[in-house]
């Protein structure tokens, strides 16, 4: 049975928001960072040889998610955090001239432990991080866009994490997700 809306809300039915679209955006990032073995390698096992071991079975790649593959933009501080990444839609400005597309900024924080920084090979395991995701999503189509990469920023969170942040600018012209479908 549909809701019943008064006079005011009415107004707003079949209006679109790119705010309304933000869940598919994230949901299309993490998809395509689920796809990458070696960084999915990288955030699970803490250990220096991580690229050297085995892949990760789809019960422990699922268990990434929500924990070192993040949408919701809390920072695990615990000594013995295992690295992450949090994936966060800002920036949000109008483009001239439209009414519903959007530029955005797309951005990555990478963190993890010092200790964890060190890898094979003189890696350093949040630039690693950065590498594969850069090499994913620079240049990349992302919401009917291309995310162009607009910098970088090193990130020390206190004396024993640290990291970089990723950012990305998209035009998103595709077409906004209904605010409120008419049948809601």
């Amino acid at each position: 049975m549909p809701m019943l809306r008064d006079s005011r809300e009415k107004q707003f039915i079949g209006r679109y928001s790119t705010f309304a679209s933000v869940e598919k955006y994230l949901q299309e990032v993490v998809g395509v960072l689920m796809q990458n073995e070696r960084l999915k390698r990288m955030l699970y096992y803490t250990d220096s040889k991580a690229l050297s071991l085995p892949k990760l079975t789809q019960q422990q790649a699922f268990g990434l998610l929500n924990h070192q593959i993040k949408t919701v933009p809390q920072l695990n501080l615990e000594p013995d955090a295992k690295p992450y990444v949090i994936i966060s839609l800002d920036n949000f400005v109008p483009i001239e001239g439209q009414t519903t597309f959007r530029e955005l900024q797309l951005s990555f924080d990478i963190v993890a432990r010092f200790e964890d920084w060190p890898m094979e090979d003189f890696r350093l395991r949040p630039y690693s991080i950065a590498g594969e995701i850069d090499a994913m999503i620079n240049h990349s189509n992302f919401f009917e866009g291309i995310a162009n990469f607009i910098g970088a920023k090193q990130l020390i969170l206190n004396d024993y994490m640290g990291g970089i942040t990723l950012y990305y600018q998209i035009k998103a012209y595709g077409d906004d997700k209904k605010l409120h479908p008419d049948n809601d």
